[in-house]
């Protein structure tokens, strides 16, 4: 089969497509028939060696795929061979096939693309397991999401109206506070013109927010933490505004707030079977139609470079696929 393969971790520009012994599956593995893999600032962090921990080489990025069952292994639950199905998978989604922890797929409907499906791990379903499984986000809570415009905020804003929050986007631009308006967002606010602390706390009656879900890391934490309720959370899912920044804890000691790390690789890998949970959940919202995952750009398999570029200049709104050549 063909894969992407690093063999030294100095950015995309090392990733090679080469000829890769086909993955066999574990007695809980399943092997996926890969047509559609997500890529995300993760990946280009990792291949950059700027996020820990550093793979083993030669590595293969891509943590999302949608496809259809290959191969299983003998203890292997869930659907059956041929099945589609999209999943997590712990690096390698970037090749033909790709193995992963048989728990962490989830069956998906005729109805829903593999390009679109390809988008649902890594975002919406991290999304999931950080609002729900640890930041325990409820039904008419206030949630304030920074970042909203970008792959990981717009997820949780669509992941937060679901679990029947009400929403506050904060973002640079009317463009991208336009599409977190479409996947649910009861309010925009536009990080560029207003003080997000003073607008969150004014829409909220002067109480703040339950939850801040924050990709972006560095000023944007900074400018969060002032909305928190006594007791409430800070989610730090991940670090898009670039190198992380020192974080004053203090106004989180004096709030009594908990800070949550949400690292959806590791989460992933820890528990396969939350993770497989919070995909089929996710995915049966977008079949009810309470959402739809939104994909900003899609390149073909020859096209990784132009991907790579594409992801690391944050110039979409939504997820970035690779549609993978089965040839």
């Amino acid at each position: 089969m063909k894969a992407y393969r690093a063999h030294r971790l100095s950015g995309p520009q090392s990733l090679k497509l080469e000829e890769a012994e086909e993955p066999r599956p574990g007695p809980k593995d399943v092997v996926i028939a890969v047509e559609a893999a997500g890529l995300q600032l993760a990946d280009f962090a990792t291949l950059a060696g700027e996020r820990p921990p550093r793979p083993k080489l030669p590595f293969t990025p891509g943590l999302e795929v949608a496809g259809r069952i290959l191969a299983r292994g003998a203890q292997a639950e869930g659907p059956d061979v041929g099945s589609p199905v999209v999943a997590y998978v712990p690096w390698g989604g970037l090749a033909q096939q790709a193995v992963t922890r048989s728990e962490a797929c989830a069956a998906i409907p005729a109805t829903l693309a593999m390009v679109d499906a390809a988008a649902l791990p890594f975002a919406y379903g991290g999304a999931l397991m950080a609002l729900k499984g640890r930041a325990a986000l409820r039904k008419g809570q206030n949630l304030l999401v920074m970042g909203a415009g970008g792959t990981l905020g717009l997820a949780a804003v669509a992941v937060g109206k679901a679990l029947g929050a009400t929403v506050i986007a904060a973002a640079n631009g009317a463009n991208r506070l336009a599409h977190a308006k479409e996947l649910g967002a009861d309010h925009a606010l536009d990080a560029g013109l207003v003080s997000i602390a003073t607008a969150a706390k004014e829409l909220t009656g002067g109480d703040g927010v339950d939850v801040v879900f924050d990709p972006v890391g560095g000023e944007a934490s900074t400018h969060a933490l002032p909305v928190l309720k006594p007791g409430g959370r800070l989610v730090l899912a991940g670090f898009a505004g670039g190198r992380p920044q020192p974080l004053d804890v203090v106004p989180l000691y004096a709030r009594g707030a908990t800070l949550i790390a949400a690292n959806f690789v590791l989460d992933a890998e820890r528990d396969p079977s939350a993770a497989g949970a919070a995909l089929a959940k996710v995915v049966k919202w977008v079949e009810e139609g309470k959402f739809a995952p939104r994909v900003a750009a899609q390149f073909s398999f020859e096209e990784i470079g132009p991907a790579f570029d594409y992801v690391a200049g944050r110039r979409g709104s939504g997820a970035v696929i690779v549609k993978v050549d089965a040839t």
